[in-house]
């Protein structure tokens, strides 16, 4: 029998999502890239003819493609938060992960650092104890951690 794994993901609210960008710069400066929201590993996509909001993240697969074609082994789980997490120390910018998402969309998933010749993706902020910075932050409370096994 196979043990049950502890997995988390972050789910959004979108009738609660205003766009306002506020998690793409919270995460940025919590990754150490300063108030750069194109380093962001959440993307607010904007609708501005419906003024609706999408905001898109790593959905934390069970089974993830991603790590499993990684050439190098840079993508492992976190064992406290479950997170899939790409080690920039390891990682190559070969982009396997990126093409094997099966939920890539514009490059927003997983996707190459503007600066860094790595890919990156949400980490579900393993770092920081207070947990996912774009909770902690989000002025509408749009965005929740959803933990779980499985």
């Amino acid at each position: 029998m196979e043990a049950t794994r502890l997995n988390s993901i972050l789910l959004v609210d979108p009738d609660k999502c205003r766009g306002c960008g506020l998690c793409e710069l919270v995460c940025s400066i919590l990754h150490g890239d300063g108030a750069r929201p194109s380093t962001s590993r959440i993307k607010v996509f904007k609708n501005r003819e419906s003024y609706t909001f999408k905001l898109l993240v790593c959905l934390q697969c069970y089974d993830p493609k991603c790590m499993r074609i990684c050439p190098k082994k840079a993508i492992y789980v976190d064992g406290r938060t479950g997170a899939k997490i790409i080690n920039e120390k390891i990682c190559d910018g070969c982009g396997l992960c990126a093409d094997a998402c099966p939920f890539k969309f514009e490059d927003a998933i997983i996707f190459k650092h503007p600066s860094k010749n790595v890919y990156i993706k949400c980490d579900m902020c393993y770092h920081n104890e207070e947990g996912p910075g774009c909770i902690e932050f989000c002025p509408t409370q749009a965005i929740i951690l959803k933990r779980g096994r499985i």
